[in-house]
């Protein structure tokens, strides 16, 4: 057998739960059965512990086969934040903590995991401890009585984040704008549960990431799995202050490149992504007064940079360093990271300091009603009001328990709805920033208008595009098998009509 792959892994979910009988039935046996109990443990708060471990062992098992479970092995990871706070916090609702070690190591000797142990690579990288399910334990997960989708999270799973200036999570007062943020988010995430969300093409649910995405100084490949498992979305605030980020993070669809989300359905439908054009430097004049698209009405992007004749080239250059230049707090920490992102396969240029000044000074020319946010770390500011608007979106979508996916500054709904998108963001946008002009961007998916363009010039392709919108064309057969257990547990949602 080949040798597992330690870096397809992701952490503990120590949020892990089922409150299925046949669950608690599964782990008292194996708890009775392979775990030699010692004198005076608490039997209940092992059992807890042992529980979560194992749960989310066998989701990662039911999602691949092949991924590992990254788990602490040092208690100081379980009394300074690392993994919770001491005690139980509001980020670690089942309060789980420093028990987790010895229940790996139980279940190491029961034969029931595989174990690697921390490790440092040969250039001197350290790696947390893995663990996966032996075949003994796989065995006993084959005859289990509750299934994939009676898995799932603790019930008061917090949604809403705040972090410190070192991105620590902390303890926050709860106000009634965070209670009404957490009950949006509470009836968001119970609509994407209740979602199929998955891409026909796949047997498999594993997506193999663009080659700038490999992993670096290794070059191995990135992979994103594709799972019921990882539908949970949170609002991530930072620097101590809920006027900083609040972003939506989560959803395995935000980690995937924008030609693997062409290919996503909802409920088996074909779906279109909008985005909004430039959006922080719209923001940006919008917070200094000015209405840009109004007033210029022209790519910001557009400028012309030393030694780059392509001209799409220079545009994406431009663009990632303006906006990384918001979150900078000075020029050599934004030439560094500009450096470190470049994605130098596409784009093979050389970027000295010097060439680097001469840019942003450019770009400070051709925006002087926005210059002084350059270098300013006005970026979480920023992600603030696109969030803002972000949320007001998602606010309308779960108001008629329509789908809708997110990736920041752009959405994704099911085919049909691509229109009431485009008037909601729009309504979004003027609600938050008092502006009323923007620009949108589809990607390539047909939409509703466009189909029916088509179906006064050829009615049987427009049957036949009309199907697919609908129901797709010969998926594969993993896909057949997760839509159909999906349709099991949720039921089988409406067809689209005509």
């Amino acid at each position: 057998m080949p040798e597992r792959d330690y870096a397809h892994s992701r952490i503990l979910d120590v949020h892990r739960w089922s409150d299925h009988p046949e669950s608690n039935q599964f782990v008292d046996e194996i708890y009775d059965s392979f775990l030699t109990q010692q004198e005076g443990e608490n039997t209940r708060i092992k059992k807890k512990h042992l529980k979560v471990v194992l749960l989310d062992l066998y989701v990662a098992w039911l999602d691949d086969p092949e991924l590992c479970i990254t788990v602490h092995l040092a208690p100081a990871a379980y009394s300074n934040g690392i993994v919770s706070s001491k005690g139980k916090s509001r980020y670690n609702e089942l309060n789980i903590k420093v028990s987790t070690i010895e229940i790996v190591h139980r279940l190491d000797r029961a034969g029931l995991i595989g174990l690697k142990l921390g490790w440092r690579d040969e250039h001197g990288r350290s790696f947390l401890t893995r663990i996966w399910p032996t075949d003994k334990l796989v065995q006993m997960f084959r005859k289990t009585v509750f299934g994939y989708l009676d898995v799932g999270y603790s019930d008061e799973r917090e949604t809403i984040i705040l972090r410190d200036e070192n991105k620590k999570a902390i303890e926050y007062e709860d106000r009634p704008r965070i209670k009404r943020m957490r009950q949006l988010m509470k009836q968001y995430n119970e609509l994407l549960e209740r979602t199929f969300i998955d891409i026909q093409l796949l047997d498999k649910p594993r997506i193999e990431l663009p080659e700038k995405q490999k992993r670096r100084k290794d070059d191995r490949p990135v992979f994103v799995n594709v799972s019921h498992h990882d539908k949970f979305v949170r609002r991530i605030f930072n620097n101590s202050s809920f006027a900083d980020g609040g972003r939506f993070y989560g959803g395995w669809w935000q980690r995937i490149d924008g030609e693997h989300r062409k290919n996503i359905r909802m409920n088996n439908i074909t779906t279109v992504e909008i985005d909004f054009s430039a959006l922080h430097v719209i923001l940006a004049y919008a917070e200094a007064g000015i209405d840009y698209w109004e007033r210029m009405d022209r790519d910001p992007y557009v400028l012309p940079v030393p030694d780059v004749t392509n001209e799409e080239h220079a545009r994406d250059i431009v663009k990632l360093l303006f906006l990384m230049a918001f979150n900078a707090s000075d020029e050599q920490a934004l030439f560094r990271a500009f450096r470190s992102e470049l994605d130098y396969t596409k784009y093979p240029y050389s970027f000295p300091d010097k060439a680097l000044s001469d840019l942003l000074a450019t770009i400070k020319e051709r925006h002087p009603d926005i210059a002084h946010l350059i270098c300013s770390g006005a970026g979480l500011r920023l992600m603030n009001i696109d969030a803002r608007i972000c949320e007001y979106v998602i606010a309308d979508f779960v108001s008629t328990g329509t789908p809708i996916l997110t990736i920041h500054d752009s959405f994704i709904v099911p085919f049909a709805e691509e229109e009431r998108l485009n008037e909601v963001m729009r309504e979004a946008f003027n609600q938050v920033t008092g502006k009323d002009h923007i620009k949108v961007k589809y990607n390539q998916n047909l939409t509703r208008k466009s189909l029916y363009a088509l179906m006064a010039q050829d009615r049987s392709f427009f049957q036949e595009m009309f199907w697919y919108m609908s129901r797709g064309h010969r998926p594969e057969a993993g896909y057949q098998q997760r839509r159909q257990r999906h349709i099991e547990r949720y039921g089988k949602p409406a067809k689209m009509s005509e």
